[in-house]
Protein backbone atom coordinates (compact mmCIF):
# COMPACT_ATOMS: atom_id res chain seq x y z
CA UNK A 1 0.00 0.00 0.00
CA UNK A 2 1.26 3.65 -0.87
CA UNK A 3 -0.10 6.59 0.48
CA UNK A 4 -0.43 9.69 -1.25
CA UNK A 5 0.60 13.12 -0.14
CA UNK A 6 -2.11 15.71 0.20
CA UNK A 7 -1.69 18.66 -2.29
CA UNK A 8 -0.04 20.95 0.56
CA UNK A 9 1.99 18.50 1.49
CA UNK A 10 3.68 17.78 -2.03
CA UNK A 11 4.03 21.16 -2.34
CA UNK A 12 6.10 21.24 0.90
CA UNK A 13 8.41 18.20 -0.22
CA UNK A 14 9.01 19.39 -3.37
CA UNK A 15 10.28 23.11 -2.53
CA UNK A 16 12.07 21.85 -0.12
CA UNK A 17 13.48 19.39 -2.59
CA UNK A 18 14.25 22.19 -4.41
CA UNK A 19 16.36 24.42 -2.13
CA UNK A 20 18.04 20.67 -1.22
CA UNK A 21 19.07 20.21 -4.97
CA UNK A 22 21.62 23.22 -4.33
CA UNK A 23 23.55 21.77 -1.66
CA UNK A 24 22.89 18.18 -1.72
CA UNK A 25 26.77 17.71 -3.47
CA UNK A 26 29.56 18.08 -1.07
CA UNK A 27 32.35 20.63 -1.76
CA UNK A 28 34.73 19.16 -3.24
CA UNK A 29 37.48 19.79 -0.36
CA UNK A 30 35.18 18.21 1.53
CA UNK A 31 34.26 14.64 -0.35
CA UNK A 32 36.45 12.81 1.79
CA UNK A 33 35.30 14.12 5.40
CA UNK A 34 33.71 12.36 7.68
CA UNK A 35 30.82 14.96 7.88
CA UNK A 36 29.90 18.06 6.78
CA UNK A 37 27.46 20.73 8.31
CA UNK A 38 26.33 22.99 5.81
CA UNK A 39 25.81 26.07 7.57
CA UNK A 40 24.50 27.75 4.08
CA UNK A 41 21.66 25.12 3.67
CA UNK A 42 20.97 25.81 7.17
CA UNK A 43 20.19 29.70 6.84
CA UNK A 44 18.48 29.09 3.65
CA UNK A 45 16.10 26.58 5.43
CA UNK A 46 15.39 29.39 8.01
CA UNK A 47 14.92 32.07 6.02
CA UNK A 48 12.21 30.06 4.09
CA UNK A 49 10.32 29.26 7.00
CA UNK A 50 10.56 25.36 6.74
CA UNK A 51 11.78 25.29 10.75
CA UNK A 52 8.13 26.38 10.95
CA UNK A 53 6.76 23.37 9.79
CA UNK A 54 4.89 22.75 12.88
CA UNK A 55 3.54 26.14 13.40
CA UNK A 56 2.30 26.51 10.02
CA UNK A 57 1.03 22.90 8.85
CA UNK A 58 1.45 20.40 11.26
CA UNK A 59 4.13 17.75 12.99
CA UNK A 60 3.27 15.33 9.81
CA UNK A 61 4.92 17.96 7.75
CA UNK A 62 7.76 18.73 9.79
CA UNK A 63 8.11 14.56 9.80
CA UNK A 64 8.36 15.21 6.08
CA UNK A 65 10.82 18.03 6.18
CA UNK A 66 13.35 16.40 8.43
CA UNK A 67 13.13 13.33 6.13
CA UNK A 68 13.73 15.74 3.06
CA UNK A 69 16.91 17.21 4.66
CA UNK A 70 18.52 13.86 6.17
CA UNK A 71 18.06 12.35 2.73
CA UNK A 72 21.70 14.61 1.51
CA UNK A 73 25.13 13.52 2.24
CA UNK A 74 25.23 16.87 4.28
CA UNK A 75 23.86 17.55 7.45
CA UNK A 76 21.93 20.79 9.30
CA UNK A 77 20.56 20.35 12.81
CA UNK A 78 17.02 20.90 12.07
CA UNK A 79 15.46 17.62 13.78
CA UNK A 80 15.22 18.96 17.25
CA UNK A 81 14.57 22.86 15.97
CA UNK A 82 11.60 21.47 13.91
CA UNK A 83 9.99 18.70 16.17
CA UNK A 84 11.12 18.81 19.66
CA UNK A 85 11.64 22.27 19.93
CA UNK A 86 8.07 23.21 19.62
CA UNK A 87 6.59 20.94 21.64
CA UNK A 88 8.27 21.82 24.88
CA UNK A 89 8.21 26.01 24.55
CA UNK A 90 6.38 28.53 23.50
CA UNK A 91 9.67 30.55 23.36
CA UNK A 92 11.62 30.55 20.39
CA UNK A 93 14.65 28.34 21.54
CA UNK A 94 18.30 29.43 20.17
CA UNK A 95 19.55 27.15 17.46
CA UNK A 96 21.29 25.27 16.20
CA UNK A 97 20.23 22.89 19.04
CA UNK A 98 21.92 19.75 20.82
CA UNK A 99 20.42 17.43 23.43
CA UNK A 100 23.02 16.03 25.34
CA UNK A 101 22.53 13.24 27.54
CA UNK A 102 24.76 10.95 30.35
CA UNK A 103 28.39 12.07 30.80
CA UNK A 104 28.67 15.34 30.08
CA UNK A 105 32.14 14.85 29.43
CA UNK A 106 31.60 13.10 26.68
CA UNK A 107 31.29 14.15 23.13
CA UNK A 108 27.39 14.95 22.13
CA UNK A 109 26.07 14.84 18.71
CA UNK A 110 25.70 18.52 17.72
CA UNK A 111 27.51 20.00 20.39
CA UNK A 112 29.95 21.71 18.29
CA UNK A 113 27.68 23.75 16.01
CA UNK A 114 24.93 24.65 18.74
CA UNK A 115 24.16 27.45 20.38
CA UNK A 116 22.14 25.58 23.17
CA UNK A 117 21.65 22.00 24.49
CA UNK A 118 18.51 20.54 26.19
CA UNK A 119 19.13 18.32 28.94
CA UNK A 120 16.52 15.61 30.43
CA UNK A 121 17.27 15.59 34.16
CA UNK A 122 14.51 12.74 34.74
CA UNK A 123 11.88 15.55 36.49
CA UNK A 124 12.72 18.55 34.21
CA UNK A 125 14.06 19.73 30.89
CA UNK A 126 17.20 22.07 31.47
CA UNK A 127 18.50 24.61 28.18
CA UNK A 128 22.60 25.28 28.76
CA UNK A 129 23.42 28.03 26.66
CA UNK A 130 26.60 27.73 25.21
CA UNK A 131 28.95 30.14 24.69
CA UNK A 132 32.67 30.57 22.85
CA UNK A 133 34.58 28.86 24.40
CA UNK A 134 32.33 26.18 25.85
CA UNK A 135 32.72 23.57 23.69
CA UNK A 136 35.45 22.32 21.63
CA UNK A 137 35.38 19.59 18.64
CA UNK A 138 35.45 16.16 18.63
CA UNK A 139 36.28 14.35 15.49
CA UNK A 140 34.23 10.73 15.26
CA UNK A 141 33.07 8.63 11.64
CA UNK A 142 29.17 8.95 12.71
CA UNK A 143 29.19 11.66 9.89
CA UNK A 144 27.55 14.21 12.45
CA UNK A 145 29.17 17.12 14.23
CA UNK A 146 30.17 15.98 17.80
CA UNK A 147 31.54 18.34 20.46
CA UNK A 148 31.81 18.35 24.52
CA UNK A 149 32.02 20.69 27.23
CA UNK A 150 35.28 21.74 28.16
CA UNK A 151 34.40 22.46 31.19
CA UNK A 152 31.20 20.98 33.43
CA UNK A 153 28.57 23.63 32.51
CA UNK A 154 27.01 24.83 35.59
CA UNK A 155 23.21 23.31 35.54
CA UNK A 156 22.25 25.39 38.58
CA UNK A 157 22.67 28.66 35.73
CA UNK A 158 20.35 26.87 33.12
CA UNK A 159 16.81 27.68 32.42
CA UNK A 160 14.25 25.14 33.64
CA UNK A 161 11.22 24.65 31.09
CA UNK A 162 9.44 22.85 33.43
CA UNK A 163 8.22 18.98 34.66
CA UNK A 164 5.29 18.92 31.71
CA UNK A 165 7.72 19.44 29.00
CA UNK A 166 9.13 15.93 30.20
CA UNK A 167 6.70 14.05 28.60
CA UNK A 168 6.75 15.95 24.93
CA UNK A 169 10.53 16.29 25.12
CA UNK A 170 11.06 12.46 24.90
CA UNK A 171 8.03 11.70 22.52
CA UNK A 172 8.74 14.11 20.30
CA UNK A 173 12.69 12.90 20.34
CA UNK A 174 11.56 10.00 19.58
CA UNK A 175 10.16 11.15 16.49
CA UNK A 176 12.65 13.50 15.59
CA UNK A 177 15.15 10.26 15.51
CA UNK A 178 13.08 8.56 13.32
CA UNK A 179 12.71 11.17 11.34
CA UNK A 180 16.64 11.05 10.27
CA UNK A 181 16.61 7.65 10.46
CA UNK A 182 14.13 7.22 7.49
CA UNK A 183 16.27 9.86 5.64
CA UNK A 184 19.69 7.91 6.10
CA UNK A 185 17.68 4.71 4.84
CA UNK A 186 16.21 5.70 2.37
CA UNK A 187 18.98 7.29 0.49
CA UNK A 188 21.65 5.08 1.53
CA UNK A 189 19.33 1.78 -0.12
CA UNK A 190 18.68 4.07 -3.40
CA UNK A 191 22.67 4.78 -3.37
CA UNK A 192 23.31 0.61 -3.48
CA UNK A 193 20.16 0.05 -5.59
CA UNK A 194 22.03 2.37 -7.98
CA UNK A 195 25.54 1.39 -7.12
CA UNK A 196 24.83 -2.53 -8.17
CA UNK A 197 22.95 -1.85 -11.06
CA UNK A 198 26.88 -0.76 -12.26
CA UNK A 199 28.94 -3.19 -10.60
CA UNK A 200 29.90 -5.42 -12.51
CA UNK A 201 30.74 -9.13 -11.70
CA UNK A 202 30.97 -12.47 -13.92
CA UNK A 203 30.19 -10.58 -16.74
CA UNK A 204 26.82 -9.15 -15.47
CA UNK A 205 25.70 -5.97 -13.41
CA UNK A 206 25.60 -7.08 -9.65
CA UNK A 207 21.83 -6.17 -9.39
CA UNK A 208 20.81 -9.12 -11.64
CA UNK A 209 21.32 -11.58 -9.22
CA UNK A 210 18.44 -12.76 -7.48
CA UNK A 211 19.99 -13.26 -3.96
CA UNK A 212 21.41 -9.16 -4.09
CA UNK A 213 17.24 -8.54 -5.07
CA UNK A 214 15.74 -10.16 -2.57
CA UNK A 215 17.55 -8.92 0.56
CA UNK A 216 17.56 -5.09 -1.20
CA UNK A 217 13.74 -5.78 -1.69
CA UNK A 218 14.02 -6.46 2.00
CA UNK A 219 15.84 -3.28 2.60
CA UNK A 220 13.20 -1.58 0.89
CA UNK A 221 10.30 -3.23 2.81
CA UNK A 222 11.78 -2.06 6.20
CA UNK A 223 12.55 1.47 4.94
CA UNK A 224 9.19 1.63 3.70
CA UNK A 225 7.55 0.16 6.91
CA UNK A 226 9.65 2.55 9.11
CA UNK A 227 8.86 5.78 6.64
CA UNK A 228 4.98 4.96 7.63
CA UNK A 229 5.62 4.51 11.39
CA UNK A 230 6.98 7.63 11.63
CA UNK A 231 4.75 9.55 9.33
CA UNK A 232 1.95 8.39 11.65
CA UNK A 233 3.87 9.31 14.81
CA UNK A 234 4.07 12.69 13.60
CA UNK A 235 0.86 12.42 12.34
CA UNK A 236 -1.78 11.10 15.51
CA UNK A 237 0.80 12.77 18.43
CA UNK A 238 0.38 9.52 20.22
CA UNK A 239 3.40 8.29 22.56
CA UNK A 240 3.14 4.74 21.64
CA UNK A 241 3.13 5.23 17.69
CA UNK A 242 6.43 7.65 18.54
CA UNK A 243 7.61 4.36 20.64
CA UNK A 244 6.74 2.38 17.84
CA UNK A 245 8.37 3.66 15.01
CA UNK A 246 11.93 4.43 16.81
CA UNK A 247 12.03 0.95 17.97
CA UNK A 248 10.97 -0.41 14.52
CA UNK A 249 13.75 1.68 12.76
CA UNK A 250 16.47 0.75 15.04
CA UNK A 251 15.47 -3.04 14.86
CA UNK A 252 16.13 -3.02 11.02
CA UNK A 253 19.09 -0.99 10.98
CA UNK A 254 21.75 -3.63 11.64
CA UNK A 255 20.35 -5.68 8.84
CA UNK A 256 20.71 -2.40 6.46
CA UNK A 257 24.01 -1.93 7.49
CA UNK A 258 25.41 -6.11 6.53
CA UNK A 259 23.44 -5.57 3.33
CA UNK A 260 24.85 -2.17 1.98
CA UNK A 261 27.95 -2.30 3.26
CA UNK A 262 28.54 -6.11 1.55
CA UNK A 263 26.92 -4.76 -2.01
CA UNK A 264 28.78 -1.89 -2.29
CA UNK A 265 32.06 -4.15 -1.34
CA UNK A 266 35.39 -2.72 -0.50
CA UNK A 267 34.24 0.42 -1.63
CA UNK A 268 31.23 0.91 0.78
CA UNK A 269 33.65 1.05 3.94
CA UNK A 270 35.65 3.91 2.66
CA UNK A 271 35.37 7.89 3.13
CA UNK A 272 35.72 7.90 -0.83
CA UNK A 273 32.37 6.03 -1.12
CA UNK A 274 29.21 8.45 -0.05
CA UNK A 275 27.37 5.55 1.51
CA UNK A 276 29.20 6.22 5.01
CA UNK A 277 27.37 9.71 4.69
CA UNK A 278 24.31 7.58 5.87
CA UNK A 279 25.13 4.29 7.50
CA UNK A 280 27.20 5.97 10.18
CA UNK A 281 24.87 8.46 10.27
CA UNK A 282 22.45 4.94 11.43
CA UNK A 283 25.02 4.30 13.85
CA UNK A 284 24.47 7.69 15.36
CA UNK A 285 21.04 7.70 15.65
CA UNK A 286 20.98 4.15 17.16
CA UNK A 287 23.02 5.39 20.28
CA UNK A 288 20.62 8.18 21.11
CA UNK A 289 17.49 5.59 20.73
CA UNK A 290 18.41 3.52 23.63
CA UNK A 291 17.96 0.02 21.99
CA UNK A 292 15.51 -2.03 20.18
CA UNK A 293 14.93 -3.83 23.26
CA UNK A 294 14.24 -0.83 25.83
CA UNK A 295 11.77 0.40 22.79
CA UNK A 296 9.74 -2.52 22.50
CA UNK A 297 9.60 -2.70 26.76
CA UNK A 298 8.66 1.02 27.00
CA UNK A 299 5.55 -0.14 24.06
CA UNK A 300 4.40 -2.88 25.52
CA UNK A 301 4.50 -0.74 29.20
CA UNK A 302 2.25 1.53 26.77
CA UNK A 303 -0.17 -1.14 25.66
CA UNK A 304 -0.75 -3.46 29.25
CA UNK A 305 0.50 -1.69 31.71
CA UNK A 306 3.42 -2.09 33.91
CA UNK A 307 3.87 -5.69 34.94
CA UNK A 308 4.04 -5.85 38.77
Amino acid sequence: MNLEFTEDQAVLVSSVENILDKYAELPTANRRDYHYYARDLDQALVANGFLDAVSSMGSLEAVLVVEAVSKIAPVVEIATSTLVAPHISAEELPRPLAIVSGDLSQAQRYLSVAKAALLDTGDDILLIDIRPGDVEAVDTIFAYPFGRFTTAPDLSKARSLGAAAVGPFRQWRQVALAAEAIGAMRSAVDFTVDYVKQRQMFGHALGLFQAVQHRLAQCHQATCAAQYLTYRAGWSGDPLDAVLAATYAQSHMPKLWFDLHQFNGAMGVTNEHKLHFWTYRLRALQSEMGGANEGALQAAERVWGKVA
